[in-house]
């Protein structure tokens, strides 16, 4: 996304939360390649990746948590931390880095139960893990934050964003190995707990150049 100056506006600050965040994927994936293969599904589910059977019959619930801090391969960790710096380059000055957090943290934790529960019913024991849960919560948030500044921002802006998520969960739709249940689920959590969370700064204005 390229984001464009409407009027003067305040020099971002490092978002911290976001790095944060960034390090410790990055940290969980080497631990993972060093211990074993992060392509190896029954190793991953050892190292915390959701799995319905160890969820639900086995009460292991920290895998809610656990499973959006790993990811199958390079390629999938990097193009989910390249989506999170981006978004919470915007979002995290925007809702402050405690409500930050938590949005993130619930996005990710209710994507994974959609995910559960979606599979469970199918009757599909899956092996799942990764950000972009949690990621798409962060698009269903800048989604509602644009809705909400709609007198200050232009409206093709909303309206090519809103296409833009639209064609994202469209393209991960065509892709079987993608957890669209929990994309889906991410963004609509995201959407919901930003008109919660989210209160407006007065002192920033934001336009979306392009995609």
């Amino acid at each position: 996304m390229d984001w464009n100056e409407t009027e003067t506006i305040e020099k971002r600050p490092l978002p911290v939360i976001t790095v944060i965040l960034i390090m410790i994927n990055i940290g969980v994936f080497l631990y993972t390649e060093w211990k074993g293969s992060s392509l190896d599904a029954e190793f991953m589910i050892d190292m915390g990746a959701m799995y319905e059977p160890a969820l639900v019959h086995n009460q292991e619930y920290y895998r809610l948590i656990t499973h959006f801090f790993l990811h199958f391969g390079l390629e999938h960790l990097v193009n989910n931390m390249i989506s999170l710096l981006v978004l919470g380059y915007t979002l995290e000055q925007e809702f402050g880095k405690i409500r930050y957090l938590i949005l993130y943290m619930a996005s990710g934790i209710f994507a994974g139960l959609v995910s559960v529960y979606v599979n469970w019913t199918l009757g599909e024991h899956v092996v799942s893990c990764g950000a972009s849960g949690a990621i798409y919560g962060l698009m269903g948030a800048l989604l509602m934050v644009l809705l909400k500044n709609r007198k200050r921002i232009v409206r093709s802006d909303i309206f090519r964003f809103a296409i833009y998520l639209v064609l994202s969960l469209y393209s991960g739709m065509q892709d079987t190995g993608i957890d669209n249940a929990a994309h889906i689920s991410g963004v609509v959590a995201g959407f919901l707990l930003c008109g919660i969370l989210y209160k407006k700064n007065k002192k920033i204005e934001t336009r979306i150049g392009g995609y």
